[in-house]
């Protein structure tokens, strides 16, 4: 197997980088890059465009010579990929080779590092592949909602919300026919120039769209056998507190308490609900209030601190830069772009 270690710092590197492992060359119009299979090593074409709602597409239509593996890494992007087979067969494992799935025919796969792993993406030789996935700079796709990341369903919040990486995604399923059609459009799609980088944009946000409400029923299926109908309105009890009481939440106990179940019960429900501790749950919702508030330049640290809850501006700069990559000075300033390393 020919293994090629492709690590990104760009969503826009991974046709160019590729096309360097294989010494050949690659097209770019307006930001649709393109590379031709060289013929020692098979034969098709894989494109991939990255639009600025953080969504990228990337179709592959092509048979191989030899085996071939993907590692792909992408230290300062924590991107998720929504992966549709439509033709032969691709095998995905994350770091030391974890977890390893097969999607074949009309099958998909929800798939996301986590922070510091490399995902591998690996194609049989002799095999016509057909492929098409998204992938999404989750911090790029936040910026683009016109509401706040905590009013996303819990499902959507627990994927979408992690922009640290701190959870291994690995679905897999069977998709719609209304995905296989959209899909079966943007491959077939004779546009050129800005009309086609317009329709096959709106297809990406259609696929996406099939794909979360799939996602959406199976996840309630599962998540209701793990969680009580009574303990569920419970944490929407906890979590309506959280956001409207931010400054003044006090401890798990007591949130316990004014949603009306025991500790642990609560703990369990936010590890089902949003893969995460109540405490972790509240540092989130902090921080992206204040990320709202700092992007306004309405008030200063030590105000978006008081009005936090929080009694250090230290320890709120230091979490507010793990979580965005730039100190909340900087976002004052305006300086920085959050998800960015300062320079």
């Amino acid at each position: 197997m020919e293994n090629y270690h492709l690590e990104l710092n760009d969503v826009d590197e991974f046709i160019p980088e590729l096309a360097s492992e294989f010494g050949s060359d690659f097209s770019e119009h307006l930001g649709e890059f393109k590379l031709v299979i060289p013929e020692n090593n098979g034969e098709g074409s894989i494109k991939g465009i990255n639009f600025p709602n953080g969504i990228g597409l990337y179709t592959y239509r092509c048979k191989l010579k030899k085996d071939l593996g993907l590692q792909i890494s992408q230290p300062f992007i924590k991107p998720i990929r929504f992966i549709y087979c439509v033709k032969g067969e691709v095998k995905s494992h994350f770091k030391n080779q974890e977890d390893v799935v097969n999607i074949t025919d009309h099958q998909f796969l929800i798939a996301a590092p986590k922070d510091k792993e490399t995902h591998s993406l690996i194609f049989n030789k002799d095999k016509d592949i057909v492929l098409c996935y998204l992938e999404i700079d989750r911090l790029k796709f936040q910026e683009y909602f016109s509401f706040d990341l905590h009013d996303l369903e819990p499902v959507f919040y627990k994927i979408f919300s992690d922009i640290q990486a701190s959870n291994r995604i690995s679905e897999t399923g069977s998709y719609s026919l209304k995905t296989a059609d959209a899909i079966k459009e943007i491959r077939n799609c004779e546009l050129t120039g800005f009309p086609r980088i317009n329709f096959i944009g709106a297809k990406a946000l259609e696929v996406l769209s099939y794909m979360l409400a799939r996602f959406k029923k199976d996840s309630q299926r599962f998540e209701q056998k793990d969680i009580k109908e009574k303990d569920r309105k419970a944490i929407e009890v906890a979590v309506e507190y959280i956001d409207t009481h931010i400054s003044q939440t006090g401890t798990v106990n007591d949130l316990a308490k004014i949603a009306g179940v025991n500790t642990n019960k609560l703990q369990e429900g936010f590890q089902v609900i949003y893969g995460k501790t109540v405490n972790q749950y509240i540092r989130d919702v902090r921080l992206s209030k204040s990320l709202n508030m700092l992007s306004t330049g309405n008030k200063n640290v030590s105000e978006v601190v008081y009005e936090l809850g929080l009694s250090s501006r230290s320890y709120f700069s230091k979490i507010f830069k793990a979580k965005y990559g730039v100190s909340p000075r900087k976002i004052l300033s305006g300086k920085s772009t959050p998800g960015k390393p300062e320079k």
